[in-house]
């Protein structure tokens, strides 16, 4: 009987909790932002680069590409040669061009991988780190897996910087690793965090390291900074950095971290942050677009049209379900 009365209480509690659940809600919606243009598939998964659709196509960070994937593979890497796909067990998928493509397979399951040149770095989904030749899949580096507990699936992409490879971890770490002498350089704690410490945002600019996990962001340059931000999307770029938090903020800083200003958007949560030559556009999960200037001193609020699924973000716009809001 009192475990009866315990589990009544329970459920009463939860469903009290789900219908005072609060939502963002505009005082004023300036006007409507159409889809510009629907793709001929919808997103299956999300990566924190990438994203890929069930028709085996992808898009990357620069938008949508004609590159395809065999079924059951996931996009995670392209660059001005090669696009890469993972399957569960250790494939990799590499295509080149429409006539050109080419097959590893490795030791085990892989989260993402990076490559230059013959480079090819890797990021197991135990945490274990790598370098292989691309080429002949000869393994040139490993260093040893770290525990990492409950990963989120925005998992940053390795990056290399003249010879060394900045492997951003799934337990909150940044690894650098000299390719040509094939050692270890440095370990940088970004953030400590139990869970769901990886690393979401990796980005490097103009020789500066700019790296977030979902509680810190981190910078490395002529200075060393930690802030604690809980982001839900970063962006870095010449003129600066912006965070859309949990906490429905967004924030405007300098490149060396220090928060110019922050706007609170009550019960507001991110999906995604695109920033152009002078707006920024934050996605909002009801349906709102908010476009604000770079110092975050206006803004005005968007309607769109917004379905379930996967909801990912280039640098020219909005993707989700099987359409696109191309901003810029």
């Amino acid at each position: 009987m009192l475990k009866d009365l315990v589990l009544v209480f329970l459920i009463s509690l939860f469903f009290i909790g789900c219908s005072s659940k609060e939502y963002f809600k505009p005082a004023d919606v300036f006007d409507n932002i159409d889809v510009t243009d629907s793709m001929q598939s919808e997103i299956i998964e999300i990566s924190g680069e990438s994203a890929t659709l069930e028709d085996g196509s992808i898009i990357s960070t620069r938008g949508l590409d004609l590159t395809r994937f065999p079924e059951g593979f996931r996009f995670v890497f392209k660059n001005d040669e090669w696009a890469i796909g993972l399957k569960t067990g250790g494939e990799l998928f590499a295509v080149k061009d429409t006539n050109e493509s080419k097959s590893l397979k490795l030791s085990k399951t892989i989260a993402t991988v990076s490559l230059k040149d013959d480079l090819l770095a890797v990021i197991f989904a135990d945490n274990e780190l790598a370098l292989y030749e691309f080429s002949s899949g000869t393994l040139l580096f490993k260093e040893p897996a770290s525990d990492s507990t409950a990963v989120d699936i925005r998992i940053a992409n390795p990056r290399f910087l003249n010879e060394l490879v900045l492997f951003p971890t799934l337990d909150g770490k940044i690894v650098i690793v000299n390719a040509q002498a094939k050692e270890l350089v440095r370990t940088i704690i970004v953030s400590s965090e139990q869970y769901f410490n990886n690393i979401i945002y990796f980005n490097v600019v103009d020789d500066t390291l700019y790296a977030a996990t979902p509680s810190k962001i981190y910078t490395l340059g002529e200075h060393e900074k930690r802030v604690e931000l809980e982001a839900r999307n970063m962006v870095v770029n010449k003129k600066g950095v912006w965070v859309a938090t949990k906490q429905g903020e967004i924030v405007s800083l300098d490149h060396s971290l220090n928060i110019l200003k922050r706007v609170k958007f009550p019960f507001a949560h991110f999906l995604g942050l695109v920033v152009g030559e002078d707006i920024v556009y934050a996605a909002e999960k009801q349906g709102y677009i908010i476009a604000l200037k770079h110092d975050l001193h206006f803004n005005l609020v968007y309607d769109f049209d917004i379905e379930d699924g996967f909801f990912f973000t280039s640098e020219e716009g909005f993707y989700y379900d099987d359409v696109f809001i191309k901003l810029y």
